[in-house]
């Protein structure tokens, strides 16, 4: 095993702002203040601006002459996300057909399993990571750096949307189902049948973040209107 570094305080203050960004709780065109980040999150002001940097890398906010303010996620924002992802995802998984090998496989299914056992409990937190994981290593198993290096520079904001997706799914099943179907089109050579699912599968995700941020950017009120 290999040993594992815990994140630094300003990669766990950019994870928890982040998460608030894209839920809207920190609303686009926010001031954020490092004294009072620093001070609400019990941390110096070095954390606040490490994790400041990092959101704006990610584009969630931006640097004026006072400040970071929110800039946040448009619909817009989320098209070219999966957009990028569609591209960069279907290139490792079609890579795959022919770089994977039987342990990749055989950890991709007991990923599926974990998942299937985390939507019979309900488990969303737990069904997203279970999730994540799986994705990356579908860029492990194409054996390309470079693509495995433009998902990890954008994984944490994935991370970030994939929570809104599950908690848009009544029942996970399916979704843990799809996924497993991937690894079978990715065992049995079919890249035409693995291209499309791929896309299939990313498209109905799409949709269901598109959704969920339109409720929120709605406000609650809108919601209930609905």
């Amino acid at each position: 095993m290999k040993p594992t570094r815990a994140p630094a305080l300003g990669e766990q203050l950019a994870a928890v702002l982040r998460d608030q960004i894209v839920r809207r709780q920190r609303q686009p065109g926010t001031h954020l203040v490092e004294d009072a980040l620093a001070q609400e999150h019990d941390v110096s002001r070095g954390p606040v601006r490490d994790a400041l940097r990092l959101l704006e890398a990610q584009g969630l906010v931006e640097s004026r002459r006072r400040g970071f303010f929110v800039v946040g996620l448009t619909q817009d924002d989320i098209n070219d996300l999966y957009e990028l992802r569609e591209s960069i995802e279907i290139t490792a998984c079609l890579r795959a057909i022919e770089h994977v090998t039987p342990t990749q496989i055989a950890e991709a299914r007991e990923i599926v399993a974990e998942m299937v056992n985390h939507a019979e409990k309900s488990a969303a937190d737990d069904f997203a990571e279970a999730d994540m994981r799986f994705h990356a290593l579908l860029y492990v198993m194409g054996g390309n750096r470079r693509l495995q290096d433009v998902w990890v520079a954008h994984e944490s904001v994935f991370a970030s949307l994939m929570q809104l997706t599950v908690e848009e799914d009544v029942d996970l099943r399916p979704s843990a189902l799809d996924h497993g179907r991937l690894v079978d089109l990715i065992e049995l050579g079919d890249s035409k049948e693995l291209e499309s699912e791929l896309r299939e599968h990313l498209d109905g995700a799409r949709t269901r973040m598109a959704h969920a941020v339109r409720l929120l950017a709605d406000g609650p009120q809108n919601e209930i209107a609905s």
